[in-house]
């Protein structure tokens, strides 16, 4: 067990069980605010060892039922991921509950020092990616989509029940998101959501998805990190090695990850894609890659439209791609039963 050496109040030492997931003897010279959270507190905690030297760790902490979500949900996704790729995922320690708040929990993780104000080119960027998709390939604990718990995007809930169909995996993850979006909203009615609502359910997903599992194809679950964005991919110090952390962990389709990369809102984009494409297979159909990477940016985009209701224009970027995409279902569909040519059709 460690011990707080800090001449701080003993209200402000660390708990007893924080302690006893530090190393041995060490002792506690400093901690310090870590970061940005909006959900849980975070810090950096020095430990010096007996030997003289030093050990930095990450830690996340939060109350209450929402806090002991979030916290599992961390330790779950983060020991996941760093499984399979421990070169870029900082090393996870432990997860607990405070002796002293029994309403009070942590996560624990090694501290990595990153370079705050680069973004990874794509060669960094989607190799510590398309690795983790690639080393994860098919080794799904039960075989199927889902994930042992439900993780977090920010504090939503992500059901992650296991199912062995793609599609009604993913059908019911986005009703679900649907409905926590529109609570998000007070109920506020959106005319054109509700019109593209059940057309977007009973046509989009089953024109994309249902492709993946039928005519002798299918998808192989991996691990996916599922909330890629620019703030949870950094340089570590050496400039050359992407440091991945945050994950909302499930095992899915690979090409899920993808579609924050296709998101106006980042600086990402085709150049990150094409560089991902050169270590994972394209999923067949191949020609529907572009249309299954918009359908996969809507996923985010709507958790973004709950997280932040306040931002109208979130909502409204998230319903003009949904119409993009069931315009296209409706477009391709007049188009098979129409002489060539003679194609014309408005939403």
């Amino acid at each position: 067990m460690a011990t707080d050496g800090r001449n701080v109040d003993d209200k402000q030492k660390l708990d007893e069980n924080l302690l006893a997931a530090l190393p041995q003897g060490g002792e506690v010279v400093s901690v310090t605010p870590s970061g940005m959270s909006d959900y849980c507190n975070t810090y950096r905690i020095e430990v010096k060892l007996p030997d003289g030297s030093s050990q930095v760790f990450f830690e996340k902490e939060g109350s209450g039922e929402e806090g002991h979500g979030c916290v599992q949900s961390a330790w779950m996704s983060e020991s996941a991921t760093y499984e399979f790729i421990p070169e870029h995922v900082p090393r996870p320690v432990a997860t607990g509950t405070y002796k002293s708040r029994p309403d009070k929990h942590f996560f624990l993780a090694q501290f990595v020092d990153m370079i705050e104000d680069d973004i990874p080119r794509e060669e960094s960027y989607m190799r510590a990616i398309a690795s983790l998709h690639s080393r994860s390939m098919g080794k799904s604990p039960t075989g199927k989509f889902g994930f042992p718990v439900n993780t977090r995007f920010g504090n939503l809930e992500q059901d992650n029940t296991w199912s062995s169909s793609w599609e009604e995996f993913w059908t019911r993850q986005m009703k679900d998101f649907l409905e926590k979006e529109h609570a998000a909203h007070n109920g506020e009615p959106h005319e054109e959501l509700e019109r593209l609502r059940p057309l977007f359910f009973e046509k989009v997903l089953p024109r994309y998805l249902r492709p993946l599992e039928s005519d002798g194809r299918s998808i192989t679950p991996c691990l996916i990190h599922a909330d890629l964005w620019p703030g949870n991919v950094k340089y570590m110090n050496d400039g050359k090695t992407a440091c991945v952390y945050d994950a909302c962990a499930m095992w899915a389709h690979n090409e899920v990850d993808l579609g924050v990369i296709r998101n106006p809102r980042y600086p990402l984009g085709k150049p990150y894609l094409k560089e991902y494409w050169k270590h994972v297979p394209i999923s067949e159909p191949e020609e529907d890659v572009d249309s299954r990477n918009s359908l996969y940016m809507l996923r985010g985009q709507i958790l973004l439209s709950t997280l932040y209701p306040h931002d109208p224009k979130l909502r409204e970027i998230f319903v003009s791609n949904m119409r993009l995409l069931v315009e296209r279902v409706l477009e391709e569909e007049v188009a098979k039963a129409s002489p060539a040519g003679q194609v014309q059709f408005h939403l």
